[in-house]
């Protein structure tokens, strides 16, 4: 959104372009020096050529540019960052458009050992054709042991073109270590999960703002097929992404006037609802709790403010700043805070120190303790597991958020007010009323 401005680039000129620009060695050039000595360009191109003439060790010019970018980026707020042309692709690929060159598995660091160990294969992916299992150790990529190498590094190595080979040095329990080799697919991060509850009531669950919509428009017409008649949507730890995809999502359910307006220094941006592909207007619960952020909070305000939707759960986080990606001449990207956002009705949910309101309130307000936050995490990566047995549940878990937006709909449908007790837990997490 912001005009790109190239300040910078006069201090990397070489110097003979500098002094015709000046206009020669008379005063005009004198004048000039005086003048470029002072702006932050010429401090920085100082120190850069001190470093090359003087410092002892090895310091490529690249990766001192790449460090500086990080911390003049650092400086101006946390959502702000500077990514290398490689760092870009990465993030491109499983942040924003969820598909990216791999073998499917899901897989976390293992302090102990130093390796990595999946957490699961996805379905339909060369890791779940192979049998590559919950629990395995990897330990070589293409015969290079991966011992202490950070999570990143790894996945790096083990993505790649489609079409293209990697073998992999696995671990088991019970067996000696072996190897498999996996030609590499496009694999489709799946943002989006959804079942069939009790009594016509559909659950989907959104667990980033990749470009998901084509999984929650399958996963809704599946639903609907099997008689849904209303709808929750858990939005909880889900910490945002694209906008553009929080506004389409918005769509499905209003068919005309203000999902968001941002407002920059570029002016303002009035995003509206069209009619056309909106779904019936089954009563809907949004769930969300003080991890849900951005372009999530994007949705529940126009689903709260529109009167579309009841919000359920805890105060959401409060990130209303929308971040714009700029590209430079090598394909990295500097991706700044270029507007805020506001609801349909003006508010601005960011959260700024000293700000006491922030965020999208609930509707309902329904609190979990730690330990129950904790056992949702738990339940929802078990459900991910789709090969092998899922770790045993000691005690049955009750997910108090999801019944109260259960019968928030369930309440609509059958024309009553919704039995919900508000929860708040008091000081030491412990229920208040």
């Amino acid at each position: 959104m912001n005009r790109r401005r190239d300040p910078l680039w006069v201090a990397f000129l070489p110097s003979a372009a500098v002094l015709l620009a000046a206009g020669g060695f008379g005063a005009g050039w004198l004048s000039a020096t005086r003048s470029l000595r002072s702006t932050p360009a010429a401090k920085f191109a100082a120190a850069l050529d001190r470093i090359e003439k003087a410092y002892y060790g090895e310091a490529p010019p690249e990766r001192l540019v790449d460090a500086a970018l990080r911390g003049m980026v650092e400086a101006l707020d946390p959502n702000c960052a500077y990514f290398t042309a490689a760092e870009w692709k990465e993030f491109n690929e499983t942040q924003l458009v969820g598909r990216f060159g791999g073998v499917g598995i899901v897989v976390e660091a293992d302090p102990a050992t130093g390796y990595v160990t999946v957490v699961t294969p996805l379905e339909d992916t060369p890791a779940f054709r192979e049998d590559i299992r919950p629990g395995d150790q990897i330990r070589e990529v293409d015969g290079v042991s991966l011992r202490g190498l950070p999570l990143h590094e790894v996945i790096r190595r083990i993505k790649g073109p489609p079409g293209t080979e990697v073998r992999l040095t696995i671990f088991r329990k019970g067996r000696e270590p072996f190897s498999v080799t996996l030609r590499r697919a496009m694999i489709q991060v799946r943002a989006v999960k959804a079942r069939m509850l009790d009594g016509e009531v559909g659950y989907v669950r959104i667990s980033d703002f990749t470009e998901m919509m084509d999984q929650f428009d399958a996963a809704v017409g599946d639903l609907r097929a099997r008689g849904m008649k209303a709808l929750v949507l858990d939005l909880r730890f889900n910490h945002g992404g694209l906008l553009e995809e929080s506004v389409k999502l918005a769509d499905r359910f209003l068919d005309d006037g203000t999902i968001v307006t941002t407002r920059g220094r570029e002016g303002e941006e009035v995003r509206e609802a069209h009619p056309g592909d909106t779904l019936p207007p089954w009563p809907l619960a949004v769930l969300v709790n003080e991890t849900t952020a951005s372009a999530s909070e994007v949705f529940a305000g126009a689903m709260k403010d529109r009167g579309r939707g009841t919000i359920v759960g805890t105060r959401t986080f409060g990130k209303g700043s929308v971040q714009t990606p700029f590209p430079l001449p090598d394909e990295s990207r500097l991706k700044i805070t270029t507007a805020r956002y506001f609801t349909p009705r003006g508010v601005c949910v960011h959260r700024e120190e000293g700000k006491k309101e922030y965020g999208i309130e609930p509707d309902v307000r329904v609190e979990m303790t730690a330990e129950e936050i904790d056992r949702l995490k738990a339940q929802w990566n078990a459900e991910r597991i789709v090969k092998g047995d899922p770790p045993p549940e000691a005690d049955p878990f009750v997910d108090l958020q999801l019944e109260a937006a259960v019968e928030v709909v369930r309440a609509r449908l059958e024309g009553r007010a919704p039995r919900v007790r508000e929860r708040i837990l008091g000081r030491e997490g412990t229920p208040g009323r």
